[in-house]
């Protein structure tokens, strides 16, 4: 008896540690306009997305932010409202690597493992990173951090505003680009990694803070592992 308990509770606690958090993107028919505001009020109808945004590498309190997400059968939608004291974003755009220095918000998209091959070839995933001013550098990844700043997500809408309180960052992304890139699986869902970038300036060097949904449990500040990942599921 003590030994069925025992492999119980073993169980219980390995499927605890191994649980992949989820997220459900619910089906709405009306489309929010693009532009940042965040006032259309399918946004008001639409869940937040569980659990807590945190510094993982750190042991203090992050900044509030707000993630939303949701689908008209055609697009994924998602909105971003960030708390920030001082946003830090370039004036001038000078390419796809300005967002390195910038506050931003970022998701990544994947269909599987990253760092698992398929057919003997680890397989793509993809990314894109907005700044406060809705300017995007979206690219490719092959585990680990190869990167392809070349390809562009078909279809990607994105607009930011500032807000008293930090921005805010609104999208759109064609569900037939997730399909041409094999990202939704049979059963609706696909893997998701949501993240901010979380940067101050108080004298001549940037200070770096990163934030995300998934704690990676990584030993350094690092979210292109498989571990930062949860899991969206499209409702019908």
């Amino acid at each position: 008896m003590f030994s069925v308990l025992f492999i119980l509770v073993f169980a219980a606690g390995v499927s605890a540690q191994t649980a992949v958090p989820g997220y459900d993107v619910v089906l709405r028919a009306e489309a929010p306009e693009i532009d940042g505001d965040l006032s259309d009020a399918v946004w008001a109808e639409v869940p937040v997305l569980n659990g807590a945004f945190r510094f993982p590498w750190e042991a203090v309190e992050a900044p509030a932010t707000t993630f939303r997400s949701f689908s008209d059968g055609e697009k994924l939608y998602f909105m971003f409202s960030v708390t920030d004291g001082a946003v830090l974003a370039e004036d001038e755009w000078s390419g796809e690597s300005t967002v390195d220095d910038e506050d931003r918000v970022e998701l990544f998209f994947a269909a599987g493992p990253v760092d698992l091959p398929v057919d003997y070839e680890l397989p793509l995933y993809y990314c894109i990173e907005v700044d406060p001013k809705g300017r995007t550098h979206d690219y490719s990844v092959k585990y680990y951090r190869d990167f392809d700043s070349e390809w562009s997500m078909a279809g990607l809408e994105t607009a930011a505003a500032l807000t008293e309180t930090g921005y805010s960052v609104e999208g759109a992304v064609p569900l037939t680009t997730f399909a041409g890139l094999d990202l939704i699986d049979e059963m609706g869902t696909m893997k998701v990694g949501v993240f901010r970038a979380e940067f101050t300036k108080p004298a001549d060097e940037i200070v770096m803070q990163w934030i995300s949904w998934v704690d990676p449990k990584t030993p350094v500040p690092d979210f292109h592992v498989d571990s930062a990942f949860g899991e969206f599921r499209f409702l019908k």
